[in-house]
């Protein structure tokens, strides 16, 4: 098979499954993974498909990150739905890892109705909010503030993240779908997954507009949260979520 061939047969499965992963084209083309990471890049080049870890997707499908300002004005009334749906999960006396986010933050006046809480959060809207309230204890994770979102990151705070353990962990997403939930920013995703790995609940918030949509970085697998908190607006998603709790038994 000739390199343009083998070209041929990766966009024709890109555009069949949505992303292909390196290891398996190696096996299929029988060419090593060096040779498949270099296809992948000058496919990238031409603007064909956009490289991930370990694969790549298609450049429609990527999000993009979004300002603050833009986020908190859009499905306002769904965020809000959605956030109220938290009180199913919560008790006195919770360590709480809240991600980033509008929808999470509006889970900060549900959390706000319960004693003696604790936040661990890297939104400094979040951290604020949630000050307001003397029966909320907050910590808030240091390093670079993100003007754009909001969001206080660094690779000190990761590390620290890694020793801290919560009772129950609230994540949100930029987009995700019936494999993955994505991240627009590679450091945010590891944070996000460490929350995730140091949680004894996981719980994924996210209105259905964002799902079926891609982002840069992978950073969890959609099935193995224990809660997905959306509203009813997305039917696939509804009878996904429905599919994955008759899986559970």
């Amino acid at each position: 098979m000739f390199q343009e061939e083998k070209f041929d047969y990766i966009l024709k499965k890109l555009k069949k499954n949505s992303r292909v992963s390196v290891s398996d084209l190696s096996y299929e083309l029988d060419v090593s993974e060096v040779t498949i990471r270099k296809y992948l890049t000058e496919l990238e080049e031409k603007g064909l498909l956009k490289r991930t870890f370990g694969g790549a997707i298609l450049p429609d499908k990527l999000v993009k990150e979004k300002n603050f300002f833009s986020k908190n004005t859009t499905n306002v009334k769904e965020k809000i739905d959605i956030s109220k749906k938290a009180h199913l999960l919560l008790e006195d006396n919770q360590d709480i890892f809240l991600d980033a986010g509008t929808t999470t933050q509006y889970i900060v006046d549900v959390i706000s109705h319960y004693n003696n809480m604790k936040i661990i959060t890297y939104d400094i809207n979040i951290a604020i909010k949630a000050s307001s309230y003397k029966n909320i204890e907050v910590y808030l994770l240091g390093g670079i503030v993100d003007s754009n979102s909001m969001i206080s990151m660094s690779i000190d705070a990761y590390e620290m993240l890694k020793n801290l353990h919560a009772d129950i962990c609230f994540i949100g997403t930029d987009a995700f779908d019936k494999n993955y939930v994505y991240s627009t920013n590679h450091l945010k995703s590891k944070i996000k997954n460490s929350m995730i790995k140091n949680s004894k609940i996981r719980v994924l918030v996210s209105d259905s507009s964002k799902y079926e949509k891609r982002g840069l970085i992978s950073f969890y697998e959609t099935k193995n949260f224990d809660y997905i908190l959306t509203d009813k607006k997305n039917k696939d998603l509804i009878n996904y979520i429905q599919k994955l709790e008759e899986e559970d038994g």
